[in-house]
């Protein structure tokens, strides 16, 4: 199958007037220089920045220059994959988008895609490297993989951290000798770390030097980072009784003004126990301004709508959900790596024109003083365990002018 042969390249100006013009927003230069990456299709493209810095938009800006051009995007969360094909309708350009989940992908559908109803796929992994699957009968059919501009892995460190619950993203690198050689891959995430995007490439058999890479910072300066030492067990939750005061403020309860918050655990159990404490502290007519959010509950009742205070979630918020007015992140316990927590903490404050507080609690045995309190009642045990053996009597301290040891 022959590559398609490419439009001329827009300028950097030319880019800039369409995107705004058709999609509602002025690119950044970074957003342009990923597009150009994308379009001039002879090699991968590496974008990593912040979250809420613009990543979705290139998902998007490419379509403008490739009449009846295809983008597909894989997805680690289904819920986020319905989220990015809703912001389509939003868009002045009104582009058409399907998410393929288990649920919708039969004959049907795939016949559709196949007959270029739609111009942005949105899918999991699961079902796109379905061995003998839809997709794959796809890359046979050149009126449809002509049309395919790029492949767009979004939140791409999945690819390395979550192969070992979801198989299928240690053996996507087959991919590669599926689709065509011209369709680039494109990987974006706010936390690739060298470690983690070397894993990433060499899962999906990518190479630096055949790669266009966009390494911004990923740094949220409206965002305030502070650590605070868990004082009561873990399971009381009692740590985060400062959310919510024990009875009703001055002014009533529906005239309390509080920074919407999301609270973040690595279990449902614990998002769900959190989430019935904090209710307590409410009458029970405001129970519902309290929600949690997992991956084990229904599309619908995940649906976050309305006016809330705050949510009780796990990852499947963490890249499942965008508000962008949430004041206040915190994560409960020290328990998750450092690209999950950076993940986590990037839903703060997605709205540029706020500012916000990401909120770390750890468990007391982490702290430094803590740890050498334990180490010298370590070594005095150890040291007596040593007399004992010996027969040496206890040895005791001099006392001092009053008597004390």
């Amino acid at each position: 199958m022959h590559p398609p042969i490419p439009n001329e390249l827009p300028s950097i100006a030319e880019i800039r007037r369409l995107t705004q013009e058709k999609l509602g927003y002025r690119p950044c230069l970074w957003q342009v220089r990923v597009v150009e990456g994308i379009l001039k299709h002879d090699k991968d493209i590496i974008a990593v920045a912040a979250t809420g810095s613009g990543k979705t938009l290139t998902f998007w800006m490419p379509l403008l220059f490739r009449e009846e051009g295809i983008q597909i995007l894989l997805t680690p969360i289904n819920y986020l994959g319905k989220q990015n094909v809703d912001s389509l309708a939003n868009l002045p350009e009104g582009i058409t988008g399907i998410t393929v989940t288990a649920k919708n992908a039969t004959k049907e559908t795939f016949e559709d895609i196949k007959n270029l109803k739609y111009r942005v796929i949105v899918t999991n992994i699961e079902i796109f490297d379905k061995v003998g699957g839809h997709f794959d009968k796809l890359w046979k059919h050149e009126p449809f993989a002509s049309k395919v501009i790029s492949i767009i892995w979004d939140e791409a460190h999945c690819v390395s951290k979550w192969g070992e619950f979801r198989p299928e993203y240690k053996t996507a690198g087959r991919l590669r000798w599926i689709i065509p050689r011209h369709i680039p891959f494109y990987i974006t995430s706010a936390t690739l770390p060298p470690i983690v995007l070397q894993d990433v490439m060499n899962i999906l058999h990518m190479s630096k030097d055949n790669a266009y890479v966009m390494q911004r910072s990923n740094d949220r300066s409206n965002v305030r980072i502070c650590v605070r030492e868990m004082l009561y067990p873990a399971k009381s939750y009692l740590d985060l009784a400062f959310l919510i005061p024990d009875k009703e403020p001055p002014g009533g309860w529906r005239n309390w003004k509080m920074p919407k918050f999301v609270i973040f655990f690595d279990n449902i159990a614990d998002s769900i126990g959190a989430a019935k404490f904090l209710r307590a502290r409410l009458p029970p007519e405001l129970h519902h301004m309290v929600k949690w959010f997992n991956a084990n509950m229904s599309a619908e009742f995940r649906e976050v709508e309305g006016d809330i205070w705050g949510l009780c979630c796990t990852d499947s918020f963490g890249m499942g959900v965008d508000l962008p007015d949430i004041e206040l992140v915190i994560q409960w316990r020290a328990s998750c790596d450092l690209c999950t927590l950076w993940q986590r903490f990037g839903r703060v404050a997605r709205k540029q024109s706020l500012s916000g507080t990401a909120l770390f609690f750890v468990e007391t045995k982490y702290f430094d003083e803590v740890k050498a309190k334990k180490a010298r009642a370590a070594e005095n045990r150890k040291r007596r365990a040593a007399e004992k053996a010996l027969g040496l009597p206890p040895l005791k301290r001099a006392r001092t002018s009053n008597g004390a040891q």
